[in-house]
């Protein structure tokens, strides 16, 4: 007699915030679970993230074409998978401003919300070029060395090319797929400081996974009130 089946039909709704678009999902088994601690144990920040994408691929319902998320459809939409797979709620240890005294505060996972501007995409460089933006999905960002920059500024510059779609002038529309990093450098290091302040601006606005949690202070009573940014800082 075979074993019984389980957990094939819990089912929950979250929105992809850069579609804008509904998906159904399950939460992540046992074996999903494994598979991401051992990503986690190698602290290979590209490692990690293939995995958490591979897990919200396996966990979505609908056919959803994973190599379009962008980073902060990733960090959302696993976060929501993992409220259901592990509690809804999560624990943090936050430091008071005042007198420094860890405080442990329970954030709700459903109160994260991600909100995404509408910007104009198409950025004016010079009277006949402009530049096309958006969002780059996870996979520009690995592919343009973005996690693991070796610097701050490295993590900027190679974030903003990742964002670049295509260059336009009055009579062409050069897409920057057909085109090697070196090229796509070598344009943007051309810009003036006010150019390149134009597309910085663009992908400063990217949204981003973040929280403003209020408590008040167990040793002073000194209310607070502290913006967590990014995926694992909402992990107990």
């Amino acid at each position: 007699m075979a074993l019984p089946r389980i957990n094939e039909n819990p089912q929950f709704e979250l929105t992809i915030p850069s579609m804008n678009k509904q998906v159904h999902f399950r939460p992540f088994l046992v074996k999903e679970e494994k598979v991401m601690l051992m990503a986690m144990e190698t602290n290979d920040q590209k490692h990690i993230l293939k995995t958490i994408v591979n897990t919200i691929d396996a966990c979505v319902e609908e056919e959803l074409d994973v190599s379009k998320l962008t980073t902060f459809d990733v960090e959302y939409s696993f976060l929501q998978i993992r409220s259901k797979s592990v509690g809804e709620t999560s624990k943090l240890k936050l430091e008071c401003k005042e007198c420094k005294t860890e405080n442990e505060v329970t954030v709700n996972i459903n109160d994260i919300k991600i909100n995404v501007p509408k910007l104009d995409n198409l950025v004016k460089i010079t009277k006949d070029i402009h530049v096309e933006l958006s969002w780059p999905s996870f996979e520009n960002v690995l592919s343009n060395n973005v996690v693991d920059a070796k610097s701050e500024v490295d993590q900027a510059f190679n974030l903003i090319r990742s964002s670049i779609v295509a260059i336009q002038t009055n009579e062409e529309r050069f897409l920057a797929k057909d085109h090697k990093k070196e090229e796509l450098d070598n344009f943007v290091e051309s810009m003036t400081q006010d150019q390149f302040a134009n597309l910085r601006n663009y992908v400063e606005q990217m949204p981003r996974l973040k929280h403003d949690i209020s408590f008040c202070c167990t040793n002073c009573a000194t209310q607070n009130t502290i913006t967590v940014e990014g995926m694992q800082s909402f992990f107990s």
